[in-house]
């Protein structure tokens, strides 16, 4: 159920959602609906063209359920893996939720006995698919890298080296 709330997926998660209703056919119970509007409504873009807040595979989202305290879960693709507590499957009622929805928007999941529950997502603290905005990524110059200092250690000698060998080890050739 998408309560009318824009829904953005990028082409994997489209993917995705598609092979899950093509592999499993009702992966839960009202799946296959849910799952099948969610499709109709979707904007697909790159990943690098993602909005920043909007939940996509291996995004971690920060959500309430009704007037519940809030939990933080990883969006995974399947159960392998799944981590009690820490993930929410693709395949869930949550997991299909939640993929494309943004932060601030209400989103209604199906329970097993028919009924349904809101969802209010808080944040999404880190985003797949686009490290930089969340703080993962650091862009450097070629200069900047090359000169960078390294760590060389072994059993003889801890000390530091540029990437282009100023120290003097002749490497494996010399043997």
């Amino acid at each position: 159920m998408t309560d009318g709330n824009a829904v953005i997926l990028t082409a994997r998660d489209l993917t995705l959602l598609e092979s899950l209703v093509h592999d499993w056919g009702e992966p839960f119970p009202g799946g296959y609906e849910q799952i099948r509007r969610k499709l109709a409504d979707a904007t697909v873009v790159f990943p690098e063209d993602l909005p920043a807040g909007v939940v996509a595979l291996h995004s971690r989202v920060r959500f309430r359920v009704g007037t519940g305290l809030a939990e933080e879960r990883t969006i995974v693709g399947g159960p392998s893996e799944a981590v009690y507590g820490m993930t929410l499957t693709l395949a869930s009622p949550r997991g299909v939720a939640l993929i494309g929805a943004a932060v601030g928007q209400a989103v209604r999941a199906l329970r097993p006995d028919g009924s349904s529950e809101l969802i209010v997502i808080d944040a999404v603290p880190y985003q797949a698919g686009r490290p930089r905005a969340a703080g993962g990524l650091k862009i450097v110059s070629l200069q900047e890298w090359v000169h960078r200092p390294q760590v060389v250690a072994s059993a003889a000698f801890v000390g530091t080296a540029s990437r282009f060998g100023d120290d003097d080890d002749p490497g494996p050739s010399a043997a």
